[in-house]
């Protein structure tokens, strides 16, 4: 025989009515004002247990990291760039918010169930946090650059890190804690105001801290974001190894995923794996089993500029180009809708196109095949073929005849520009000058350089700097843009406001 106990009725006893077992087991949900005022209570002590264990984050991150890495003689301004008012934030939260959260819980409860007025009397210090998250982004690329380049800043951080009151948890993920917590806050006062009666003195008090712990936890919920995207980029950085410096705020991944690429000599399918950035492509290749799943970077594509092509084997399903200023892509997707993701994932900043009219060399109009290779302009993207593409110095241009005309034309202009240069620049000689004279010139991270410096009575607004190359002025409005030439290199610019 089975019993149904603690529900307000008799115990169950099989044929007996079954509604009025239902009946009987539902009556006690109607019970409800002592559990509800329970589940407050429950809140209220999650609240003061978590805050705890979040002071004693705080105390890490001021009181250990920041006192140790200090101590080690890593300049003020990097401790303040990384952990920011993290003192203040701390202060507050220990002598404040969360002693007179023990208090009320702990030996006030039964006569002042409340922690509303609490909250909506000191949410308003919580603004401090705006400081924290707005200087987040910069303090993670603090710490990273200071791990690589400092074995000092290392060797504390990685010693603290070891300690038990680490929890095994890195520098970062401590820094992380701050950020997350006002979204907690938010979570838990939501939950408080659900179980809240409507006619409860605290009902009022709890709404205002809400609404203002959420628009604090609105700045953290966006900075949360950026750091899982910060993570993200983290993961990828370790799986290439390091070989490429994409743990930038700026750089956002996209996609990525196995492919296969097209050989262009013999047409076979190679397993490659591509990252796509908001601004670039990494074109990668599996490392050894052994080492787990890594790649090693081949190519890294700029997305400026890119084309994508479809089709570009009429002989073989789900094929698809990108044609970028670095390198040119025959890739392979495993099915139409892969390929279609890869395409899609671009359009907005590339050009596509179809590539049933590019089977044939823009030069001599030739179809390709085994023996006749295409490949593409790098200029304009069109398809060529070997035969086609210009040389310049015994070495092969890939570019289209148009294209390497063009760049002639250019050259040819700009050799008669620097010829005329020199019939065109002023009479630097003491007669013709306002004010001259030599003065030694430094540019950021060279050397003292003498050079002789003149105001012309012609052009008194333009300040000329003469050593043995050419000296270009160009006066716009209120700047002067000089422009330093030798042997057809742009060797120095120097600017100034007038």
């Amino acid at each position: 025989m089975k019993h149904v106990c603690g529900l307000g009725g008799e115990a169950g006893v099989p044929g007996e009515n079954p509604r009025i077992h239902r009946e009987n087991m539902q009556t006690p949900y109607r019970k409800v004002p002592c559990s509800e005022a329970q589940k407050l209570l429950n809140i209220a002590k999650e609240l003061l247990h978590t805050e705890e264990a979040y002071v004693k984050r705080l105390n890490l991150l001021d009181q250990v990291f920041c006192t140790k890495l200090t101590e080690a003689g890593i300049p003020q301004e990097v401790i303040t760039g990384i952990f920011s008012n993290i003192s203040s934030i701390y202060c507050f939260h220990d002598k404040f918010l969360l002693p007179e959260l023990k208090t009320r819980i702990t030996g006030e409860w039964d006569s002042n169930p409340r922690i509303g007025d609490i909250l909506q009397k000191l949410a308003p210090f919580m603004k401090m946090y705006g400081e924290y998250v707005k200087n987040f982004d910069r303090a993670m690329d603090l710490v990273n650059t200071w791990t690589q380049r400092s074995s000092q800043f290392k060797s504390v951080v990685q010693n603290i890190q070891k300690q038990d009151v680490c929890g095994n948890l890195t520098l970062q993920h401590h820094m992380l804690e701050p950020v997350q917590r006002i979204p907690r806050y938010e979570l838990l006062l939501k939950d408080y105001l659900k179980k809240l009666p409507s006619d409860a003195p605290d009902q009022k008090d709890a709404a205002k801290a809400l609404e203002l712990i959420s628009t604090a936890a609105n700045h953290s919920n966006a900075a949360i974001r950026k750091m899982e995207k910060m993570h993200k980029l983290l993961e990828v950085y370790e799986r290439l190894g390091g070989e490429e410096d994409i743990v930038n705020p700026a750089n956002e991944l996209i996609k990525e995923g196995h492919i296969k690429k097209m050989s262009a000599k013999n047409g076979t399918a190679q397993d490659r794996y591509l990252y796509l950035f908001n601004n670039m492509v990494l074109y990668c290749v599996p490392k050894l089993r052994l080492m787990g799943q890594k790649f090693s970077v081949r190519e890294r594509i700029d997305i400026a500029g890119m084309e994508v092509q479809e089709n570009v084997k009429q002989n073989l399903p789900h094929t698809f180009a990108i044609i970028g200023k670095q390198r040119s892509l025959e890739l392979q997707a495993r099915t139409a809708e892969e390929k279609e993701d890869w395409i899609q994932a671009r359009i907005p900043s590339s050009i596509h196109t179809n590539m049933k009219e590019k089977q044939t060399c823009k030069g001599c109009n030739e179809s390709f095949n085994f023996t006749k290779r295409k490949h593409h302009c790098k200029t304009c993207g069109a398809a060529i073929c070997a035969k086609c593409s210009k040389t310049s110095d015994n070495k092969t241009s890939r570019v289209c005849p148009e294209c390497f005309e063009a760049s002639l034309t250019v050259e040819n202009h700009t050799d008669q520009r620097r010829k005329a240069a020199p019939e065109r620049q002023p009479s630097l000689t003491a007669e013709n000058c306002l004010l001259s004279g030599y003065l030694q010139v430094q540019e950021k991270g060279k050397s003292w350089t003498k050079m002789w410096v003149a105001v012309t009575k012609t052009e008194p607004v333009v300040l000329y700097l003469q050593s043995s190359a050419q000296v270009i002025v160009l006066c716009l409005h209120n700047t002067v843009i000089m422009l330093t030439v030798h042997a057809g290199k742009i060797l120095r610019l120097v600017r100034f406001l007038i």
